[in-house]
């Protein structure tokens, strides 16, 4: 159980819809907001929701105070609202998740008072210069306004605080790392027969290995790693192996086009978004990141870390993961290296030899990363 005596009343205001969470960002916001609840005051500010969640219980007051349009972020009402709640919350310390709102910081401050803290998923502007943006410079001043107006900016990749206090010329005291992070403290159970439930459902022979990638396929880096899959190592694959194997490949929004193109291949499976995603991670033989671009933490990557499964990675898909903690579980190729990549593939299927450290846990788990943030905060009391 997270103890911490530290209690302070916490506005947070998410300025994106976030519940009922189902994308990886959006399950590691509602862990933080979570973890942060248990041990303190809590009150959210956010979007309207996707769906009803009137009926489900959480560690914090949910207020769902902006309609779902891009008018809101930059809506004037929604600054004197926001002044009005945190004043009537008593609020010591303000939360920003990502710095779209961050134009309120000032006001805030200046008009409150109170100390703000903001939480750094990526560094937007590079994120969108590696998608080739042309606004990127724009959003580079912006977020650079942003980052210096808060007192505490928290990152959750080393990379991307090292380039933001260099870039945006921060204090590093005024930055912390509180990187990703997965509720359990140890490895959990494994989902009983979890290959052959696989193997059942989708209609797969007893002798093929199952690779499994997943992520929300809407995004460009995500779908850019399914034609990565198709165009590079699909063919290495069926080169090195004797069609002993099947890429499975889970998440919404995947584009038709790429539909189109897994459709003609017999050892790829596209199964859109999958209610037990525990079930496929541990019924796997391995999971691949084959990411080229985007930024910040890919949470999937974490999540099946923090599962005992072997993750094959680009280096820029391990940016964020400390792999001294990750024993031989996580295995990285340099970006591009296509033949590298399914070698490292190889190797793992043939030797599979899990080996997750439990100083993973001590890095990863949400009561710590969150007891080390509200330490950091108490230390600007």
């Amino acid at each position: 159980m997270l103890i911490n005596p530290i209690g302070l009343n916490i506005f947070a205001i998410i300025s994106y819809p976030f519940l009922p969470a189902t994308t990886g960002g959006e399950i590691s916001t509602l862990q933080i907001l979570s973890y942060m609840g248990k041990v303190n005051r809590l009150k959210v500010f956010t979007v309207e929701p996707y769906s009803d969640v009137s009926k489900t219980k959480f560690d914090f007051e949910l207020i769902f105070g902006m309609p779902f349009k891009a008018s809101r972020y930059m809506n004037p009402l929604l600054l004197v609202s926001v002044i009005k709640l945190i004043k009537q919350h008593q609020s010591e310390a303000v939360f920003f998740d990502q710095p779209f709102m961050g134009w309120m910081i000032p006001f805030i401050r200046i008009f409150t008072g109170k100390k703000v803290f903001l939480r750094s998923n990526n560094i937007e502007y590079l994120r969108f210069k590696s998608m080739g943006k042309q606004w990127w410079t724009l959003l580079y001043m912006y977020e650079k306004m942003v980052y210096k107006s808060v007192n505490l900016v928290v990152f959750v990749s080393d990379v991307d605080q090292a380039k933001a206090i260099n870039e945006f010329d921060l204090k590093p005291q005024q930055t912390l790392l509180s990187p990703y992070g997965i509720p359990q403290n140890q490895l959990p159970e494994k989902v009983q027969n979890a290959r052959e439930i696989l193997l059942n459902r989708h209609g797969i022979g007893s002798n093929q290995h199952l690779i499994l990638f997943f992520a929300t396929l809407n995004y460009f880096p995500n779908y850019e790693a399914v034609n990565f899959i198709l165009d590079e190592i699909l063919p290495l694959m069926e080169g090195a192996r004797n069609n002993d194997f099947c890429f499975l490949i889970c998440g919404k929004n995947l584009p038709l086009t790429i539909q189109e193109k897994i459709q003609n291949k017999s050892n790829i499976q596209y199964l859109g978004f999958v209610e037990d995603i525990e079930t496929y991670i541990d019924g796997a033989s391995l999971m691949v990141n084959p990411i080229l671009s985007g930024g910040g933490v890919k949470t999937k990557a974490i999540d099946t870390l923090g599962r005992g499964q072997i993750v094959i990675s680009t280096k820029t898909g391990a940016e964020g993961i400390e792999p001294s903690v990750c024993g031989s579980n996580l295995r990285i190729a340099a970006d591009g290296n296509w033949k590298a990549f399914v070698d490292l593939m190889d190797q793992s299927l043939e030797n599979p030899n899990r080996n997750l450290p439990t100083a993973f846990f001590e890095t990863y788990s949400w009561s710590g990363i969150v007891a080390n943030l509200m330490a950091k905060l108490n230390e600007k009391n």
